[in-house]
């Protein structure tokens, strides 16, 4: 797959990792680690829906060409990066209450792990 192409991954999945693992060290109990997981599990696929929803509206060259956007797909992608990234929280409030933040910033700190993790040439 072409987006596949597009991340270093010798980069990213470490640094995901590594940031993920930290965030689960603040973790006060199991059950607050295995959300982290979770969530963190659910932001990688809603991070690829993301970054297939925008190469799709940016830089998909047949796209661009004949002016045509592939909708259904765009809006399947969009209806289930909206779906895993809110499922994801939620089930995460429901175990972790108010220490879902961990979570969460652990979410903002995947799409900068990504924006690092993208390659320079994606022309």
């Amino acid at each position: 797959m072409e987006l596949i192409k597009k991340i270093d991954h010798k980069l990213f999945w470490p640094l995901s990792i590594v940031s993920t693992f930290l965030f689960c060290l603040f973790g006060r109990n199991s059950t607050e680690v295995y959300s982290i997981i979770f969530v963190y599990i659910a932001t990688i696929i809603s991070l690829f829906m993301l970054m297939a929803i925008l190469l799709t509206l940016v830089m998909d060259q047949e796209s661009r060409v004949t002016g045509k956007l592939k909708k259904g797909r765009l809006a399947l992608y969009m209806f289930f990066h909206v779906v895993f990234l809110f499922g994801s929280i939620g089930i995460g409030v429901h175990f972790m209450g108010n220490r879902i933040i961990l979570a969460v910033l652990n979410y903002v700190t995947q799409i900068f792990v990504l924006g690092v993790g993208l390659r320079k040439n994606l022309k």
